[in-house]
């Protein structure tokens, strides 16, 4: 059994510190296999708040593997800054790899980097994806033949109903590598709204997606801050969802998954399968 404990979206510089300490105490509790923490550690790329993510992720258990979000560039008023050297300052203090990958026995992850400083939209934070960033990926996924995989990004696959925001770009491409590489599980964060589905195209392979809420900041979406619990083997994934009720945080659902010939779906009522919409 693989236990892999999965935040998003601390963003030091608006984060609760006392929401910040009980989730450091419940995940200490929890004891997982592999922390991953997918993006947005702040909220402006500010050292302080860099410095005041680094303390908080130190204290995450390990091993952890954390990629950068949209918000850990400079913002514009910083401009040289964001367009010419935009991950410095995360690199500074997070390290040089914006990719990271994590192996043990029966595990395979691969980080993906989908924030951009610039784009052809005007709205710059959203998610994008290079050929390189694919190229890469398809290389590193090509290794550890039998293994659970795993790809973590910052931006959604995924919009709930409801919710105008648009997902990572282009997800065709992305759903074409999840498919050939038989990928089990997307972890993932940014719109600050938990959901978890299995996704893929119509008769090909579908991979659970975990899009979490965020850890601890005062940026709410509609919904209080969260993190998943997940627990996998080779023919099942169950998904705890955690919330914070105001003192600590505590289970508010359960999804499971079951492994199929076309990839996964959903084990119970709670949980489903969705058909890509990649128009």
């Amino acid at each position: 059994m693989i236990r892999i404990l999965h935040l998003s979206d601390p963003h030091f510089g608006a984060a609760d510190p006392a929401v910040a300490a009980r989730f450091l105490t419940r995940a200490a509790e929890l004891a997982p296999d592999l922390t991953v923490l997918s993006g947005d550690l702040t909220m402006r790329a500010r050292r302080r708040e860099l410095i005041e993510a680094r303390s908080f992720v130190e204290r995450l258990p390990r091993p952890r593997l954390v990629i950068p979000g949209n918000h850990d560039i400079p913002a514009m008023n910083q401009p040289f800054q964001r367009l010419f050297s935009p991950f410095q300052r995360y690199r500074e203090i997070f390290g040089a790899e914006l990719e990271p990958i994590h192996t043990a026995p029966g595990l395979h992850v691969v980080g993906m980097n989908s924030s951009k400083a610039f784009g052809p939209s005007l709205d710059w934070s959203l998610g994008h994806l290079s050929p390189e960033n694919l190229r890469r990926a398809h290389q590193r996924l090509s290794g550890a033949p039998g293994s659970f995989r795993v790809l973590v990004l910052h931006h959604p696959l995924i919009a709930p109903e409801g919710h105008k925001r648009d997902v990572v770009r282009p997800l065709p491409s992305l759903l074409e590598l999840i498919a050939s590489h038989r990928v089990d599980l997307i972890l993932c964060g940014h719109f600050h709204c938990s959901h978890l589905a299995a996704i893929g195209p119509q008769n090909s392979w579908h991979g659970v997606v975990s899009q979490a809420a965020t850890v601890c900041s005062t940026r709410l979406q509609g919904e209080p801050q969260g993190f998943h619990m997940i627990r996998a083997d080779h023919d099942f994934i169950e998904i705890e969802r955690y919330v914070f009720d105001g003192e600590n945080f505590a289970t508010d659902t359960s999804f499971h998954f079951a492994r199929g010939a076309e990839g996964w779906g959903g084990a119970d009522a709670t949980t489903r399968r969705e058909e890509a919409r990649i128009a």
